[in-house]
This record gives C-alpha cells, sequence and structure tokens, in this order.
C-alpha cells in the first residue's frame, strides 16, 4: 500500500489531467467556429464522435484488448445512458439552446453542472458534500459569472426556453459524470467509451441523415478537417479517457471542480490567439476561479488509492 503523502500526490496528478482535459474543451469552441463555417452542428457532433469511436475501436484491436468489446446485457441500460446524456440529447440540448438563447446565457448555466454533480454525488454515491467544497464552487461559479457576462446578465424572458435547455444540457452532464463514475468500477475505460460513443453514434445517425443536407466529405477544407480531428481525437478521445479515469480514482464533487477551468482556459486563448483584450472584469473573475479551486483542493482525496497505480485504468 503506498504511502498516504504519495496517494495524494497521485490525487492531484489525477486533477492536473482533469484541468488539461478543460482546457482542451475550453479551445473545443474555437475549433468548432472553424468547422461551423462548412457544417452544421449535428453534423459536426456526428462526425466527431464517429471519428473517436473508429479511433477508441481501433485502440481497442491493435492492443488486443478483447475483453473491452464483452459487456453484460443488463448493463447496456447504463451504457445508454452514458450516450445519451452526453453524445446525443446532451449534445443537442446544446445546440438547441443556443438557438434560443445567448451564448452568455448558456455558458453559465452549462457550468451549473458542477453543483448538479456535487448534489447528485451526494444523494447517488453517498459522497461527503462540506461545506468548504460548496464555498469553493460558490467562488468559482462567481468567477465564472464575471468572466463569461462581465456582470452584465441578461434575464430577458424571451430567452428562457433556451435557459431551460442550456440548464437541461448541465443536468445531462452531470447524469453522465455520475452514471460514468457508477459503471468505472466494473468496467475500463476502453469499454466505457466505446460503447457510450457507439450507442451516441446510432442515436445521432437518425438526425445526421434525415434533418441535415449531409455537406460531402470530400468538399471539406484542411481547416475543417483539422477542427474535426481536434475535436475527436484531443476533446472527445483523450479527454474523456482523462475525464473517466479521473472519475474512477476522486470523487465526483472533486472532478466537478475543474469544470471551471474550461471558461478560464477560453478565455486566455481568446487572448493569446484570437488577440481579445483581457478587462478588469475578467481578470477578477480569473482570481475567483483559482481561489474557489484552491479551497475546494485542500480537501482532495483519492475515492479508490488501491488502484491510483494502475496506469490511466486500463486494466480490462
Amino acid at each position: 500500500m503506498p504511502k498516504n503523502a504519495d496517494i495524494r500526490d497521485n490525487a492531484f496528478f489525477v486533477m492536473a489531467g482533469l484541468i488539461l482535459v478543460n482546457v482542451f474543451w475550453g479551445a473545443s469552441s474555437i475549433a468548432a467556429r472553424e468547422a461551423l463555417l462548412q457544417l452544421n452542428a449535428i453534423e459536426i457532433v456526428t462526425i466527431r464522435f464517429t471519428i473517436a469511436l473508429l479511433i477508441v475501436f481501433g485502440m481497442a484491436v491493435a492492443m488486443k484488448k478483447w475483453n473491452s468489446l464483452k459487456i453484460d446485457t443488463g448493463d447496456i441500460p447504463m451504457f445508454i445512458l452514458l450516450s445519451l446524456s452526453n453524445v446525443s440529447i446532451g449534445f443537442i440540448l446544446q445546440v438547441e439552446s443556443l438557438s434560443y438563447t445567448t451564448v452568455t446565457n448558456f455558458s453559465l448555466e452549462f457550468n451549473l453542472a458542477t453543483f448538479f454533480i456535487m448534489l447528485m454525488g451526494a444523494f447517488l454515491l453517498g459522497e461527503r458534500l462540506t461545506r468548504k467544497k460548496m464555498a469553493g464552487a460558490g467562488i468559482a461559479f462567481a468567477g465564472t459569472f464575471l468572466i463569461i457576462s462581465g456582470g452584465r446578465p441578461d434575464l430577458s424572458s424571451a430567452h428562457l426556453p433556451g435557459d431551460l435547455m442550456g440548464v437541461g444540457s448541465a443536468v445531462a452532464f452531470g447524469l453522465f459524470t455520475i452514471a460514468s463514475k457508477k459503471i468505472s468500477s466494473k468496467y475500463g475505460l476502453t469499454t466505457i467509451l466505446l460503447y457510450t460513443f457507439c450507442f451516441g453514434v446510432l442515436e445521432l445517425l437518425p438526425f445526421y441523415v434525415l434533418g441535415t443536407p449531409m455537406t460531402p466529405l470530400t468538399t471539406l477544407s484542411a481547416l475543417s478537417w483539422s477542427s474535426l480531428l481536434f475535436l475527436a481525437v484531443l476533446c472527445s478521445v483523450f479527454c474523456f479517457f482523462v475525464y473517466t479515469h479521473g472519475l474512477s480514482r476522486l470523487k465526483a464533487s472533486d472532478v466537478a471542480m475543474s469544470i471551471y477551468v474550461t471558461p478560464l482556459a477560453g478565455i486566455l486563448l481568446a487572448v493569446l490567439l484570437l488577440g481579445e483584450t483581457l478587462t478588469a472584469v475578467t481578470a477578477v473573475g480569473a482570481g475567483l476561479i483559482m481561489a474557489g479551486m484552491y479551497l475546494t483542493q485542500q480537501e482532495l482525496e483519492p475515492d479508490m488509492p488501491e488502484n491510483l497505480y494502475t496506469p490511466l485504468g486500463l486494466n480490462e
């Protein structure tokens, strides 16, 4: 059994990986914006997860991880829940929300996922929800509010349908996180992602075939393909491997806090890559996010210390 200090160090290492994940997710909006020049949202999501599915399947075959292809039939509903909450319905809610509300409102609403994950973790997984964790989440959300809205929220009732869908997408991501946490005790990462992506693509295909113009893939520019590959390889395969691995090693409430890195990374990348100005309000918001995360990390602890030294939990 490793020493307690070593276990805690590895817990922080896992959190560092989750922070990197949210940096990539923060950059995903830039990649998606480029892809939207030639494709619509349903096309992007379907192509993105189809590529991701093929990569994960190829990894399983290349590593001869045949056990990753086997699941108990009784667990199929759980995998369908994973795919519905984070691939098909989850993304459809995000797309439709943006059609009826502002990007600012949606971004704030999706960051409520942290609170939903904490509450679901307490009620469904029996995780301890401390005042320090809730305070840290609240402080970080205040920072997110300043960064995204500039301190000026749009509370128009005209946006209510989109706002409700935005909150719905946050709830969906919360369900995905809790379900992933629960099933990670039984299956390895390859299995979880393989079937989540597979069912997700099957759910998206009717929308892709019947509800989109189906832009010929041969007409896509190099920039569009680069954007799609970034979304598929890094934002889907890599990020969900690390995110699900983090859920198998840490409390869901600890993993939830890493979500606040996404708006922070998005702002920093916009400043560095798009030349946007870093305002005083944004700087204060960034400081609050880091303060909130620091406060919650004081209680960071591994959830399954005996498995911390299994590389990426790839044992099937």
